[in-house]
């Protein structure tokens, strides 16, 4: 064999070799390994409700406040009810409902709502479309995908935490707007979803007559993030959440801070007719 010939078949060799997970995959073949990382379709499908239990707690960067409590987290495959107990007068608690195809989001002290609920009152694909909790949820929106809801398009890899992570944006159908996007993020090697980005750019506002300077823009960003992956009677879930608000413009820059650490999850409850609802509490 001539030395040409021989590194023609060594080459092909070692590309060959090349692990497959080097390869660009599709929003498809993503979303189907992530439902894999989860645990086998028998298993997946056999649980028709999930509560998970643990603590919550919460972060304002300014002003600067700490507190926390305890959280409940309990969903099946079109409904989704989160409650968070925070001991502060100011800010008792955070109800997040989708109930029967409609938005709940109590107000927390009179007239007003949280940062994090304000943002979703202003976002509703977040809930409607089963996006808000990730996989904790059996509301999540992979879980019950279907291909009339929005479009994925693969986007590529990025460092998570120094990790490297395939990224998938969703576009729901009827946004409204080329200003807010949401990218989901899922770890190259174990394919969980570690990571979902809500960004909205608020473009600054042109001079009106009266008024001195431009109205700067502003960005506000919601980010969930998804890590201590454990098996939970045969499902691999996430224990750690944290939800981090951040909004920056001319202003300055305010940062809040939810996060939820999930002791336990349970499966197929005997739940009440009417348990998805907040009416009553």
């Amino acid at each position: 064999m001539t030395f040409r010939g021989l590194f023609f078949l060594l080459t092909i060799a070692f590309f060959g070799a090349l692990p497959v997970i080097a390869q660009d995959l599709t929003a498809d073949a993503i979303i189907a390994k992530h439902l894999d990382s989860i645990g086998p379709k028998e298993k997946r499908d056999e649980v028709k409700n999930r509560i998970a239990l643990g603590t919550s707690s919460f972060e304002s960067k300014l002003p600067a406040k700490k507190t926390g409590g305890k959280a409940l987290i309990a969903s099946d495959a079109s409904n989704l009810y989160f409650l968070a107990s925070l001991a502060s007068k100011e800010y008792p608690f955070e109800k997040i409902g989708y109930f029967n195809s409609k938005i709940s989001l109590p107000f927390v002290i009179a007239g007003a709502r949280s940062p994090l609920g304000a943002f979703l009152a202003d976002h509703e694909k977040i809930l409607s479309d089963g996006l808000f909790g990730g996989s904790i949820s059996n509301n999540w929106i992979l879980l019950n995908w279907q291909k009339g809801r929005g479009v994925v398009k693969a986007t590529g890899t990025k460092k998570i935490d120094g990790k490297r992570a395939y990224g998938v944006e969703y576009f729901p159908k009827w946004v409204g707007t080329t200003e807010f996007s949401i990218r989901m993020y899922f770890d190259a090697e174990t394919f969980q979803h570690v990571r979902t980005e809500y960004i909205h750019k608020i473009s600054p506002k042109e001079d009106t007559f009266g008024q001195l300077g431009r109205q700067g823009g502003t960005e506000i960003s919601m980010t969930e993030k998804f890590a201590d992956f454990r098996d939970e009677g045969g499902l691999i879930l996430p224990h750690s959440y944290t939800v981090d608000y951040v909004t920056q413009s001319n202003s300055g820059t305010g940062e809040f801070i939810w996060g939820i650490t999930i002791a336990q999850y349970r499966y197929n409850q005997n739940l009440a007719s009417d348990f998805f609802s907040f009416d009553g509490q």
